[in-house]
């Protein structure tokens, strides 16, 4: 009986949906691959909608790791129901070093993605000196410095130079991942906040540390403190919907989340955003409650940087607008290269897509009874105001290099939030599709950034 139940929440599972969107990506792929391979110029990597990956050195040792977080994952979510919650959050950070250590080992996993090709934030943080004199001067010497330091704010690279100045490589890859791993207990409570019964927040809990795009980027990545940030914003919006009005305390974790994330990243522009959304959604309401609280906030943002910069001299607007520039020294792509900004944008949708796993877009697009995932108003509300504000960085022009899959890691949390109300046999297909395509993609390539 149990062996035919089985069976049929298999066929249960959108799998024409499943496999279409494998099909779109193949194809679309596979015209990518054939243009660019006659002369085209798309602006996208070879294996569109992947723009970076290297090929993996097949190591043993690293297969025993892969091999270890497939069993160890399939047994914790199986097990799940039965697990103290503390516990829980330690099985996912498992998860997420066996996932990485499938590279290898601990230098390939933790200490290469900083120093490789010397082309990260820690090629330019070994050669400061003074750490107030070159923030002072980061507007004036951006050019000199490299891709990923010149397009981000200098507190990414400080905060690079302050560990290492105190200790090693080392230490600086432990703190990052222990940095990103608070996502894990942020996330749950965001998860209680928003209404999950606990067997579900479990489920998601693992889900969230196996999915492609966490499980691949959480190890030493400064997106996994920004999805960190972002993940403190969010837990404010979380905590006003589930008391119903707005506190000092939400409005801290907004403020805050807002600040910090904007310290690591430009791509905070998209927390604006969603304030903007959300501000408007509430106001055709007729409710101003949400309009005071983004103001406020963007008031605290203002007077954090306008404080930064009495102290230090540094102005973030200016090295927006050179960052900007840097990264589209032509200006609007769409009007001098209409089709790379075209593929450009498809790259970055489908890069997002691609490490939510296949089997989230089964349930996310399908319309099977069980998989409904617009169950609810406040997720809504904050699914839809995320995706607006991402679409409209988007169309932009913003990532014109790719790589979203990583950058926009603080966009998961409001895709897997959209799970609340599916049916308990159509998240366990998903949860061991998920698993496997994570497996998979550790094993075959370096997604180093």
């Amino acid at each position: 009986m149990g062996e035919k139940l089985q069976w049929a929440n298999l066929k249960s599972f959108p799998w024409l949906v499943f496999f279409v969107a494998i099909f779109i990506w193949v194809a679309i792929a596979g015209a990518n691959f054939y243009y660019q391979n006659n002369g085209g110029y798309t602006g996208t990597g070879i294996l569109f909608p992947i723009s970076v990956i290297y090929p993996n050195q097949f190591l043993w040792s690293g297969f025993v790791f892969a091999f270890l977080f497939l069993v160890f994952g399939i047994f914790a979510f199986k097990y799940a129901e039965k697990l103290n919650v503390y516990l829980l959050f330690l099985i996912a950070i498992v998860l997420v070093l066996l996932g990485n250590l499938s590279q290898g080992d601990f230098d390939i996993a933790f200490l290469r993605p900083f120093y490789f090709k010397g082309r990260q934030y820690y090629a330019d943080a070994i050669n400061i000196t003074d750490g107030q004199i070159w923030l002072r001067d980061f507007a004036k010497n951006l050019e000199q410095f490299q891709m990923h330091t010149k397009t981000h704010p200098p507190f990414v690279t400080l905060l690079h130079f302050w560990i290492l100045n105190i200790s090693n490589i080392e230490t600086l890859a432990i703190v990052f991942f222990a940095i990103g791993c608070l996502s894990f207990p942020l996330f749950y409570q965001v998860l209680v906040y928003l209404g999950f019964e606990e067997t579900r927040r479990k489920w998601m809990l693992l889900l969230f540390a196996v999915i492609p795009s966490v499980n691949i980027y959480l190890l030493v990545s400064i997106d996994a403190l920004v999805l960190t940030s972002t993940l403190i914003f969010l837990l404010g919006f979380a905590k006003i919907f589930h008391q119903k009005k707005i506190d000092a305390i939400s409005f801290l974790l907004i403020s805050s989340g807002l600040v910090l994330t904007n310290l690591l990243t430009f791509s905070g522009l998209f927390l604006f955003a969603f304030l903007g959304c959300v501000s408007f959604y509430f106001l055709l309401k007729g409710k101003w409650n949400f309009v005071w609280l983004s103001l406020m906030s963007v008031a605290v943002f203002v007077l954090a940087f306008a404080i930064i910069y009495i102290t230090t001299g540094y102005d973030q607007l200016e090295t927006f607008l050179l960052a900007s520039h840097s990264e589209n020294p032509d200006g609007f792509r769409l009007f001098h290269q209409p089709f790379v900004y075209l593929m450009t944008r498809l790259e970055d949708i489908g890069e997002i897509f691609l490490f939510l796993s296949f089997g989230f877009l089964a349930v996310f697009f399908s319309r099977k009874n069980g998989t409904e995932v617009f169950e609810n108003r406040n997720i809504n509300i904050l699914f839809f105001s995320a995706i607006t504000a991402i679409s409209a960085m988007l169309l932009t022009g913003a990532y014109g290099t790719g790589e979203t899959a990583r950058a926009c890691l603080f966009l998961v949390p409001y895709f897997l939030v959209l799970l609340k109300d599916i049916n308990s046999n159509q998240f366990k297909v998903l949860f061991y599709l998920c698993i496997f395509q994570t497996f998979g993609m550790q094993m075959i390539g370096n997604f180093y950034w």
